[in-house]
């Protein structure tokens, strides 16, 4: 009976440590939601193209993997909450910087579903308050996710979609 119980407070523990913030500035996702699923990816057929990118015939709507642009000056905001990244899914065009805030109560961390993939950053530095920023300079599809609440498909994930600029 004492084992049961003690399982049942640190069950509690470990559902309120995740449990969205009410002083958050932003709205999170209702915490009774199921966790957020994402659908597979497109698979790459050259490793040079990003996560995400399909071969194709050429046309107007599918970048070229292969082309780079200097960054615009622009910025757009990623807020790391307590379960959730809010915008989600993010479309900018490249040579945007995005900035990554820790609005939360909880450590986070940023990694790119790619391991090949330089940017992201550790949860010994994404703490509360903290700001992370990574200017995407290739058109692409950039899926990442918290390591601590989530997998690469599964709970606390994002995508930082990337076009060409207009």
């Amino acid at each position: 009976m004492r084992r049961v119980a003690l399982l049942g407070a640190a069950l509690a523990l470990v559902g309120a440590s995740c449990a969205p913030d009410p002083l958050d500035t932003y709205a999170a996702p209702d915490a009774d939601a199921p966790p957020a699923t994402r659908a597979p990816l497109p698979t790459t057929t050259a490793a040079s193209e990003p996560v995400g990118q399909t071969s194709a015939a050429p046309d107007d709507t599918v970048p070229a993997p292969d082309r780079t642009f200097e960054p615009n000056g622009d910025t757009a905001e990623v807020r790391s909450l307590d379960n959730s990244f809010v915008q989600q899914d993010l479309t900018i065009e490249a040579g945007t910087e995005v900035e990554w805030v820790n609005g939360g109560r909880n450590d986070h961390d940023i990694i790119p579903v790619d391991p090949t993939l330089t940017w992201g950053i550790d949860r010994d530095t994404f703490v509360p308050g903290a700001e992370y920023a990574h200017v995407f300079v290739t058109p692409g599809v950039f899926p990442y996710y918290c390591s601590i609440h989530g997998t690469s498909d599964a709970g606390m994930i994002g995508a930082i979609i990337v076009t060409e600029p207009t």
